[in-house]
């Protein structure tokens, strides 16, 4: 799956054979000197000149020496060595980041103690028949390319060639293995009986098994990051336990030990029983005073940052704790996103529930009518409790359905009651909980928001609260924003503007790649006309193509060329929205050159946008990466053969994913782990080595043939006349448009019209000014004395505050009077303009 003996210099094959530089340095020539550039230059002890130099990335010293070699080389003209010095350094930095950043060095870790653990069991030989398994399969999975797995993948679990790019996202998002562990729950799903689809039609193939599963490794991923960057939950503060004791008693449960625990006197361990006795009947009494002798639900709203669900998760405690022996509790917590089952199940988790089970389900871990039937006899039975963290439409869509009835739940949560209202999942549910007969069991009810209504006309607000509570058969609590207690934990956002002049040279970037951009979408547009078409679709489709590109191009001349021309990022917005229907199209109708010149379109607008967040340091370095990524790309695309020239190509280095990238590249990077013992066990090394099928996959093998598959699915439908999904139109095609990508990049970084101001060699080398601050006088297009400045404000929020200022006249270049509008407009813009976008906070 990863390739640790490729060299980042590999990329560089691609610039020379595309045409983009016409030679590049020896491949050893230029890793010796990136080498030596970064190599630390003082010792870790002595030398600094200041705190954390060791730490620096000596981008400067890197591309000073890849400039050097490329010059001493004398192979390209001394115009275009600032480009050429660009990209390679480019390439050569995020190298340099696969290799030594904090999630490299964190995979290769994992990767190092998955080597050392194998080794140590196989000296030791006793291994558990799930971890050979387990074992064998990723060692099979570090061997093999991401093609083959997926190759492997497709045949065991049955799925049509369709699915083959899915199957590929998957591969590349997890590494083996996450991969190996998706796959062995797969196997354990079939061998528990667990294949019942969501909506109880029958059995899932087995290809759908897999993918529920990646779904619900991912989503315990997330919740296992969350929990592990959370802290352990605070003690209640006093609101917060006047909140849990008012409605606990009110409904004549027990309470808890943790409403008695102030936040302050946590382990401080003071205070005689006595006095701990007289605390407690003095906080029965005022809570039973909150209560006012109401007995049903409750609607409590809170302050944002109060700690509404600190306050829910102690009520399921109450709730779980007051069940009689022999008995527990079933708790469901609704949510209105997916995002919040995660976040409130960690919450849960951290808190430690007395003989409880956690689980988060939403589209990624569906409440399936089997689980729940599981969860509700293990509370009936006695054997645990749950807590069911849910979104709203899962469980109404069991109760609608009958999979399951309220009168099985202990405790029923709303978090963001406000959205109890017109056809709601929580108001589907409300009305199910009120159709219920007055002597059926009825959960208890707890709702929570921190804006029950968010009406400003009081009328239409004291209505809005009437008809919530009435829904919901509740009183209302609030929590005061205006107590000390309250309003010390709250934010106070801070709002700072801080106004700052954009320099020249960015201004005269972002100007410079909006006329590219204009300019090579007129390419674009010129070449897709000469494209032949066949068949009434193909034709149409192409024709709408050519309109919408002609629409959006004119819409984005009339923006650029407007009096008062500013430094607009959104200027090219219609020209976004076309690349989206260009890679449609180019994927219908296989049309390479069409989709990679779309994708440069796209990359030169996130360059402007960078460009405005980070300065041309920040555009630059970025658009000679994907220079590289995009000449890669033309070769993969078409075979390797350079069809103008007619000759073969060298091998184009294969396209990975960053994160198998990175593995691969700490991997290179480390040591090598010592050899094993001689006389060691070799069964599963053998194994390992060997390109035959591990026993997991050779068992969901023989699971497929007992479950349906997709594959079969769309035979059987075919053979019976079905039309599964229709099949391509052979008398609809369309053919390629001839612009290369690697032409236009050439335009871009390499002809005179444009590289001399882009690729100034002074611009070029303060791109790698290892963040030291410059303040040019001159330079590129007199560089102005002021400095880009990005303000973030960290208190609570983020403020990016940016202001633009008016610009010198500036002509479009003359290679842009080929398209029809500037034959009578020219692009200016009068420095006296003031006002607008020009003085607009961003």
């Amino acid at each position: 799956m990863a390739h640790p003996n490729s060299q980042w210099t590999d990329e560089l094959t691609c610039l020379v054979a595309c045409g983009l530089l016409p030679k590049v340095p020896a491949s050893g020539k230029l890793r010796q000197s990136a080498d030596a550039a970064m190599k630390p230059s003082v010792g870790p002890a002595s030398g600094l000149t200041s705190p954390g130099e060791e730490n620096i990335f000596h981008s400067s010293k890197l591309y000073h020496a890849i400039y050097k070699c490329i010059e001493e080389d004398g192979e390209i003209c001394q115009q275009n060595l600032p480009a050429a010095a660009l990209i390679i350094t480019s390439v050569a930095m995020e190298d340099y980041a696969c290799k030594h950043s904090t999630k490299a060095r964190l995979l290769a870790s994992q990767h190092a103690r998955i080597t050392r653990a194998m080794a140590d069991q196989e000296v030791a030989a006793k291994k558990s028949k799930v971890a050979c398994e387990h074992e064998e399969l990723v060692r099979f999975l570090l061997s093999a390319n991401p093609k083959e797995v997926v190759d492997k993948l497709l045949d065991v679990l049955g799925e049509p060639e369709e699915q083959r790019k899915k199957l590929m996202v998957i591969v590349s998002r997890h590494g083996p293995v996450d991969l190996a562990a998706i796959l062995l729950a797969t196997k354990r799903a079939f061998a528990t009986g667990d294949t019942s689809r969501a909506d109880g039609t029958g059995s899932k193939t087995l290809g759908g098994l897999f993918f529920r599963e990646e779904k619900r490794y991912k989503a315990s991923l997330s919740r296992a990051a969350i929990q592990a960057m959370l802290p352990p939950l605070p003690a209640l503060r006093s609101y917060q336990r006047d909140m849990v004791g008012m409605v606990l008693l009110s409904w004549g449960l027990e309470l808890p030990s943790e409403v008695f625990v102030l936040e302050d006197a946590r382990g401080a361990g003071g205070g005689g029983d006595v006095e701990m006795a007289e605390s407690e009947e003095m906080l029965r009494s005022r809570w039973l005073k909150l209560a006012d002798c109401w007995n049903s639900n409750w609607l409590v709203s809170s302050p944002p940052n109060s700690g509404k669900t600190r306050m829910f998760v102690e009520v399921a405690r109450g709730v779980i704790q007051s069940k009689p022996p022999g008995k527990c509790a079933l708790v469901v917590v609704l949510v209105p996103s997916v995002i919040l089952t995660t976040q409130h199940a960690v919450v849960f988790d951290l808190a430690n529930l007395p003989g409880t089970l956690v689980g988060a389900y939403s589209s990624d871990n569906q409440l399936m009518p089997k689980v729940w039937r599981a969860l509700f006899i293990a509370a009936f039975s006695g054997s645990h409790s749950s807590v069911v963290v849910a979104t709203a439409e899962s469980f109404a869509n069991l109760l609608k359905t009958g999979k399951a009835m309220l009168s099985e739940v202990d405790l029923l949560v709303f978090d963001e009651v406000h959205h109890c209202k017109d056809d709601h999942p929580y108001a589907i549910i409300m009305s199910i909980y009120n159709s219920m007969p007055q002597t059926a069991r009825r959960p208890r009810v707890l709702g929570v928001s921190a804006s029950p209504s968010s009406e400003k006309n009081m009328a239409t607000l004291d209505r809005r609260m009437e008809e919530l509570l009435r829904r919901l058969n509740a009183r209302l609590h609030l929590v005061d924003s205006e107590d000390s207690e309250v309003a010390a934990i709250l934010p106070e956002p801070t709002h700072l503007e801080m106004w700052v002049a954009v320099r020249e040279i960015d201004q005269q970037v972002v100007m410079i790649l909006q006329d590219f951009a204009m300019y090579a979408a007129a390419q674009i547009g010129k070449s897709l006309r000469r494209v032949q078409a066949e068949g009434s679709t193909a034709m149409a489709d192409k024709e709408q193509l050519v309109q919408a590109l002609e629409a959006a191009m004119g819409t984005c001349f009339t923006t650029l060329s407007s009096p008062g021309r500013q430094m607009l990022v959104n200027a090219l917005d219609p020209l976004g929205q076309w690349l989206s229907k260009a890679r449609e199209f180019a994927e219908k109708y296989p049309c390479p050159n069409l989709d990679l010149t779309a994708r440069l379109l796209d990359v030169v607008r996130k360059a402007i946008e960078l460009v405005e967040d980070a300065g041309v340091e920040g555009a630059l370095p970025f658009l000679g990466r994907k220079a590289a990524v995009l000449c890669r790309e033309e070769v993969s695309a078409h075979g390797g053969v350079f069809n103008r020239a007619s000759r073969t190509l060298p091998p184009c280095p294969k396209s990975t994913n960053w994160r198998i990238l990175m593995l691969s590249a700490a991997v290179a990077a480390v040591p090598a782990p010592a050899a094993a013992p001689a006389g060691a066990p070799g069964a599963v090394g053998a194994a390992a080595t060997s390109r035959d099928s591990p026993r997991i996959l050779s068992s969901l093998t023989a699971a497929s043939s007992l479950m349906p598959t997709a594959r079969g699915l769309a035979i059987r439908e075919q053979d019976t006349g079905a039309v599964a999904t229709s099949p391509p139109d052979s008398d609809n095609r369309c053919g390629d448009i001839q612009l290369r990508v690697s032409s236009l990049l050439q335009h871009l970084l390499i002809s005179r019209d444009i590289s001399s101001r882009i690729c100034d060699k002074a611009l070029a080398e303060d791109c790698f000014a290892s963040g030291e601050l410059k303040v040019n006088s001159g330079g590129v297009g007199g560089r102005a004395e002021c400095v880009c400045v990005c303000v973030y404000v960290c208190v609570y929020a983020c403020v990016y505050a940016c202001v633009y200022l008016p610009c010198p006249k500036i002509k479009l270049p003359p290679y842009l009077g080929s398209y029809p509008y500037t034959n009578t407009h020219n692009h200016t813009q009068d420095s006296s303009v003031v006002g607008g976008w020009d003085e607009g906070v961003l």
